[in-house]
């Protein structure tokens, strides 16, 4: 599923015009009746709507959409927000139908002066759209304070994108609605899935307005919603007449003192995923722990870089940084992992403390060319030498940056985590996961699971992809039976390996 920025989507819009294949106007008309169908098939005891409508072409999907409620029956009130004498000439045609209904348009202070019955009235936001030019101030300002107020009581459905999100960031720019749902109109916009946009957009639905999908075609974009169907089926898909060494061998690197628990969750995860073989390399004192929480992971005690140099010969892929440390263990330990990525031409990924390593130490060996990296915004930061302001304000372009300064697939983790590849620069977003996944070892398994398939034959891509993707809807499955509070990285492996098995 394509995911396209703001310019895009005007451009697909413009050539379906172009082509005649559809009016601006007749674009309005069926994404007014959609919107209908959908509100009604949700919301069926509503009985008044409130349609907030700005000056753009938002606008005249508000106004059509108005004039369909009242055709049912629904009492509907349109609240100008801003003056409608600039309006585009279909959108003019909109307001101009809206008015001939009689339909009651009121301005934002009017409001203030009605009685609106709770749970029977439906907030419509056509306010901006994506037609958003910088921060949202004055009157759209107070009209989106308004739409949230309102929306405390009663279902707010936004037309296209909610007002005040960037369609292509995901950003809020001053002020944003938070629906609970969004009417998507073309095609999706990558702003729905990432950054603030996830959190403002609720259940999201598509229509492509009878745009054909060859006209769609003629635009590229370069973002779309992970679907790792194919890769699982390949993982699943196993010759019977095979071994464990089939499936690789992974080495996980880390567990300091005091640290050892995400190791041993990265070990874990990437043992019940179905790798062949599992080591893990890990301070002495936590070999026992290790043993007693998964006995099939081949663990070994390793005091120094030296140490270690004896285990790097057998894996074919290294996970390098759960619950590494930062400090002279922590460094020979990467600064031998990275030699023998080199010598080998290992896959590395990379996660945590080892991302933290990077920031600051001078390496005599550069990282191997086979990378991935999976920092969260505030490691991210520190890799670009930024603040995580800066870094969730253009999640797209923070993702970009740093798979092209380290040559890697990038995971940019976070609400909407973000997979980038230097060799393609396309995003891949996941669409699933839940504020429950923020807790301590979830990203120690998403290593781990990374690791695992790419120990089972699949290339940097397509494991990263398909593990973000598990992880995440994994965590969703735990989530219903076990709730977001409180979820633990241990829930989700055992729900992995249940995916797995289906």
């Amino acid at each position: 599923m394509e995911l396209y920025t703001t310019s895009e989507t005007k451009k697909i819009d413009s050539l379906a015009i172009k082509e005649k294949s559809v009016t601006s106007y007749s674009l309005m008309e069926k994404a007014s009746k959609f919107s209908y169908k959908a509100i009604e098939s949700r919301w069926p005891e509503i009985e008044n709507m409130i349609v907030f409508c700005g000056k753009g072409n938002n606008a005249g999907d508000g106004y059509l959409l108005a004039s369909i409620a009242q055709e049912y029956g629904i009492k509907v009130i349109i609240v100008q927000a801003e003056s409608p004498q600039k309006m585009s000439v279909a959108a003019t045609k909109a307001f101009n139908l809206s008015k001939s209904l009689k339909i009651k348009i009121i301005s934002a202070k009017q409001l203030e002066k009605l009685k609106i019955t709770k749970n029977k009235t439906i907030i419509i936001d056509a306010l901006l759209g994506i037609g958003i030019k910088g921060t949202v101030k004055g009157k759209m300002y107070s009209a989106i304070k308004k739409i949230n107020a309102l929306g405390k009581n009663n279902p707010v459905v936004s037309l296209d994108m909610p007002s005040g999100v960037c369609a292509d960031t995901g950003n809020i720019l001053g002020i944003a609605v938070e629906a609970d749902l969004t009417l998507s109109f073309i095609g999706l916009k990558r702003g729905l899935y990432t950054s603030d946009g996830r959190s403002c957009s609720g259940e999201i639905l598509l229509d492509h307005l009878d745009v054909k999908s060859k006209i769609r075609s003629k635009i590229k974009s370069n973002a779309f919603l992970i679907n790792s169907e194919k890769s699982l089926s390949k993982l699943i898909n196993r010759r019977i007449n095979s071994h464990k060494g089939d499936y690789g061998h992974v080495l996980i690197i880390g567990g300091d003192k005091g640290f050892g628990g995400a190791a041993i969750l990265a070990a874990k995860c990437a043992a019940m995923s179905g790798s062949g073989l599992v080591s893990l390399a890990t301070r002495t004192e936590h070999v026992t722990a290790a043993l007693n929480a998964c006995p099939e992971v081949m663990v070994k005690g390793v005091d120094s870089g030296q140490d270690l140099e004896n285990y790097l010969n057998s894996p074919n892929v290294i996970v390098l940084g759960p619950g590494l440390g930062i400090n002279a263990w922590a460094e020979q330990m990467m600064q031998q992992t990275f030699i023998a990525c080199k010598e080998r031409n290992l896959p590395l990924v990379m996660d945590a403390d080892a991302l933290n390593i990077m920031t600051s130490l001078k390496l005599k060996v550069m990282a191997p060319h086979k990378l991935v990296i999976t920092p969260h915004p505030g490691e991210a930061a520190r890799l670009l030498k930024k603040n995580v302001m800066e870094i969730e304000k253009d999640r797209f372009k923070s993702a970009k940056q740093l798979s092209q300064k380290f040559n890697s697939v990038t995971v940019l983790k976070g609400s909407g985590t973000i997979v980038c590849s230097n060799n393609k620069l396309r995003f891949g977003v996941c669409e699933s996961g839940n504020p429950g996944m923020a807790s301590g070892g979830m990203g120690d398994i998403l290593s781990g699971l990374i690791g695992s398939f790419i120990a089972q034959g699949l290339n940097l891509i397509e494991a990263t992809e398909t593990a973000v993707e598990l992880h995440s809807a994994s965590a969703d499955i735990a989530s219903i039976d076990l709730g977001e509070l409180g979820l633990l990285a241990s829930d989700v492996i055992d729900t992995i390996r249940t995916n797995l098995a289906f």
